[in-house]
């Protein structure tokens, strides 16, 4: 780790944190926050509430601007003692934002139906009527807006303060790895599922158990926070008239049930696919079956070479090239004008994630890359999300947000370009084009199988939760069945992971629930996609570049209908999109 600073540039936000030019940003949206909820309930007629929309819009935009450089910030050096206050700050500023929203959603709610959609049709919000009509329809399911304004302000200490509390003591949580026939070594609790990824099964076992028993010591106040997270959420959405947490959650997915259902369906109909592949990789391993804690073990290859950062995204870009050159041109772009952190360094957060403003329209990409396989395939990934971004450039911020399940589109269609043009490489060796197919695999028994449960074990909290708080056994019960269920026979039942609830970040999320179903759907709907554009062509790459500018403009199921002609409520379009994986797994078998 010889590198000091980071790699990217960030003066396109801002100097630096606490500087001339980033006190004055902070200190007129904080104004510009704190005046908008009157200005909304003080404007008379379409023309005077368009003008104040325009400047909630802004507000807005603003806000995504400075959390996105603050993110990128933190992530880049995790010790900064400024970036933490900076962050203290953002969060008044997103609490300030709540009660915007809220204020708009009672202007709009105002409205008749005859002048909603006089407001709609107005010039100044072109291309606006999407993000309005979702906010109109979320107006059906607030509470008064002195009670929305509480609680925002009892959320930053609440809510927010349980999410707080897991991701405090989580980071300074360390486990024991003992290994037989090796000294016992202290590792922080964040490293657990790296290091369940070692080639050997003895340091995966011990990487398992010892962070287990880390969770276990610590098993009362998780299970606490995840009550309180629990029963907070349940509350609310009783309040606001929602039958569940988990209807909320689709909306903020842009989903209907029916397509969750028909998901769900698809998916559940074809996990004899990655059983079988798990079965496979057991065989592979010289594993009579899996443990949890083999699912994303590495096959071996023979003297891997590791690529220095030049030879990882010229790899990339090549790959891009030779399939997508618009893709290409803005990986170009990207590492040219130094968009990307890549070297390993002290301080820097794990994971990787692309993140952008709207206000300069540019994206930056955060990842380690330590020259493996994988890490080539992160990039990839997410160089995607930023080409997805790049490609909606030049609309305004409300037609920029996308849900959830279609943000995986572009990154994964992108994975995908790479991956493919590797193992068409008749230069690749074969055990690295195995090892590939692994990759891929696995991912796959990931979306199809463990993300499945996560959403059984969230649906299992919240439904459990409404007769009182579930104990720390309870939660361990719950989430072994839930194993069991959809892993059936491809995992020993004597090495699951019953702690799982606790490891977890995405259950402790405040900001959302269910981070987990769209996964699933980005993954398949990625899939499909792609071999949509294998069976027709380079002349449908206009078609999905027309999908992706569409994304904060409807709906998932009418973008899908508009630019694709097909139903997501369809259970079929899912079937299809897992049986394609069938030539990898036959490869894969055979290989």
């Amino acid at each position: 780790m010889n590198a000091t600073a980071p790699d990217w540039d960030l003066s396109a936000w801002f100097e630096d944190v606490g500087t001339p030019d980033y006190r004055a940003f902070v200190d007129r949206l904080t104004a510009d926050l704190a005046s908008l909820p009157s200005r909304l309930g003080a404007a008379e007629g379409t023309d005077a509430l368009a003008g104040v929309l325009g400047d909630v819009e802004d507000a807005q935009a603003r806000l995504w601007h400075l959390s996105a450089f603050l993110s990128c910030r933190r992530s880049a050096d995790g010790r900064d003692e400024a970036v933490q206050r900076a962050e203290g700050e953002r969060a008044r500023l997103a609490a300030a934002s709540t009660k915007v929203t809220v204020a708009l959603q009672d202007a709009l709610a105002g409205l008749d139906a005859a002048a909603f959609e006089t407001l709609c049709a107005h010039p100044s919000l072109q291309d606006a009527d999407h993000a309005l009509r979702r906010t109109r329809d979320r107006a059906r399911h607030a509470m008064p807006a002195a009670l929305e304004d509480l609680a925002a302000d009892l959320g930053v200490d609440g809510l927010h303060a349980w999410g707080r509390l897991y991701s405090r003591l989580t980071s300074e949580l360390e486990f024991e790895l003992r290994v037989p026939g090796a000294a016992p070594r202290t590792l922080p609790v964040s490293m657990a599922r790296t290091t369940m990824e070692d080639a050997d099964p003895a340091v995966r076992r011990a990487a398992l158990a010892g962070a287990n028993a880390a969770w276990a010591r610590h098993g009362t106040t998780l299970a606490g926070c995840l009550n309180g997270i629990a029963g907070t959420r349940l509350a609310l959405a009783a309040r606001r008239g929602w039958d569940g947490v988990l209807d909320e959650a689709l909306v903020d997915a842009g989903i209907e049930r029916r397509t969750l259902d028909a998901l769900w369906t698809a998916v559940r109909a074809h996990q004899d696919l990655p059983r079988r592949f798990l079965h496979a990789k057991a065989r592979r391993l010289g594993l009579e079956r899996l443990g949890f804690q083999d699912v994303g073990a590495p096959l071996p290859v023979d003297g891997e070479a590791r690529l220095a950062w030049a030879e990882g995204h010229a790899k990339v870009r090549a790959a891009f090239r030779g399939a997508y050159p618009a893709l290409a041109d803005f990986a170009d772009e990207a590492v040219a004008r130094r968009w990307i952190d890549h070297a390993p360094r002290a301080g820097k957060s794990p994971g990787a994630f692309c993140t952008s403003s709207p206000v300069i329209e540019e994206s930056r990409v955060f990842l380690t890359f330590h020259g493996a396989a994988g890490d080539v395939q992160t990039l990839a990934h997410e160089l995607g999300h930023a080409f997805h971004n790049r490609v909606l450039r030049g609309l305004r911020p409300w037609a920029r947000r996308y849900p959830m399940t279609l943000a995986e589109t572009a990154s994964t269609f992108a994975e995908q370009v790479v991956l493919e043009a590797t193992l068409d490489d008749a230069a690749t060796p074969a055990d690295l084009r195995l090892a590939l197919r692994d990759h891929r695999l696995t991912d796959a028994a990931v979306f199809l199988l463990n993300i499945p449960m996560r959403f059984d074990v969230e649906q299992g909290l919240y439904t459990r939760r409404r007769d009182g708080e579930l104990s720390v056994r309870e939660l361990c019960d719950l989430t072994r069945a839930a194993q069991l269920e959809h892993f059936g026979d491809a995992l020993d039942p004597g090495q699951l992971d019953p702690w799982f609830w606790a490891s977890k970040l995405h259950f402790y999320l405040t900001n959302i629930a269910f981070y987990n179903f769209p996964y699933t759907f980005g993954f398949l709907f990625s899939t499909a996609i792609y071999a949509r554009w294998k069976a027709e062509g380079d002349a449908f790459l206009a078609t999905y570049e027309r999908l992706l500018r569409a994304t904060g403009t409807g709906t998932a199921e009418q973008v899908a209908r508009d630019t694709l002609g097909v139903d997501l409520g369809d259970p079929d379009f899912w079937a299809q999109a897992i049986r394609s994986l069938e030539p990898d797994l036959e490869a894969y078998t055979r290989g």
